[in-house]
């Protein structure tokens, strides 16, 4: 079988099972499998392909037929121009969620800073900023355990391990005995806040495929915002700096739950104008 009649035919298969861009996600998978880009596969496209390729490339597609992330299938994902491992085991890196990272940067100078990621997960967040912060010490913490082996995975892959200490536990608590009290300079965290209602209305990539231990959050009043707030107190030192993702339609409520010793910096917005990131300094 030639390129052409392969992408054609794995397009046909993914457009049957709805999904959304079949011929694009044909030709990644088979460049992937193919081991070329996808321009390879427009320069080339009535060269034949091996039966042994053929074949892995139609159970990839399978695969993606059944509405297993792209990301999962290839094991990859790009984040902040850094390339990551990622597995059922974490969420997948959105877009949105690079506004931390340049929200980070703009509150760090060049002194030597001490910061914790809550809720790493795939590492996207700690070691894309150890990549671009080599003075700065980090913590990343994470409830689950197979989340934060590939976190360490991806710090290796971009030589930063040295400079992060990954901690298993929930929120805060893994600081204890570790690190002094009014001794971090920022804390930042994307926390699960998808309800179960929002969650069942999500697309079948989403809430079939990825871990809902990292997606759905306690949306009552004792939810994981305020007892962040009430944790980070303890850790932050004086002006330390708290950065949270947060969900749509959660501005308001977030924002409540910090009231004085907390002084609300800023609230950003996302691509499509909907308020994503919050940002609050601890007072002197």
């Amino acid at each position: 079988m030639r390129i052409c009649e392969a992408l054609k035919s794995s397009s046909n298969v993914l457009s049957l099972s709805e999904i959304e861009n079949p011929r694009v996600d044909s030709e990644i998978l088979l460049a992937e499998t193919l081991g070329k880009n996808r321009s390879f596969l427009l320069a080339h496209n009535h060269d034949s392909i091996a039966d042994s390729v053929l074949s892995t490339f139609f159970l990839k597609v399978k695969e993606r037929s059944r509405g297993k992330p792209l990301q999962y299938i290839t094991g990859k994902q790009e984040f902040y121009g850094l390339e990551f491992e990622v597995s059922p085991d974490v969420l997948i890196p959105r877009p949105e969620t690079e506004i931390l990272v340049e929200e980070t940067l703009k509150q760090i100078s060049e002194k030597p800073f001490n910061l914790v990621d809550v809720g790493t997960g795939s590492g996207c967040l700690a070691v894309t900023l150890a990549t671009y912060l080599p003075q700065t010490q980090f913590w990343a913490i994470d409830l689950s355990e197979t989340a934060l082996q590939v976190a360490k995975k991806n710090a290796l892959r971009h030589h930063v391990t040295k400079r992060i200490q990954f901690l298993h536990g929930n929120l805060l608590n893994p600081l204890h005995s570790r690190v002094k009290k009014d001794s971090i300079d920022i804390i930042i965290c994307n926390p699960p806040y998808v309800s179960l209602d929002e969650l069942i209305l999500l697309q079948r990539e989403v809430k079939d495929w990825e871990p809902h231990l990292a997606l759905v959050g306690d949306v009552s009043e004792s939810n994981i915002y305020s007892r962040l707030a009430s944790q980070a107190l303890h850790w932050l030192k004086p002006e330390g700096i708290l950065i949270l993702e947060i969900g749509a339609g959660m501005g308001g409520k977030v924002c409540n739950l910090f009231q004085a010793p907390w002084n609300l910096l800023n609230v950003l917005n996302d691509f499509n104008g909907i308020p994503r990131v919050v940002v609050i300094k601890k007072a002197v």
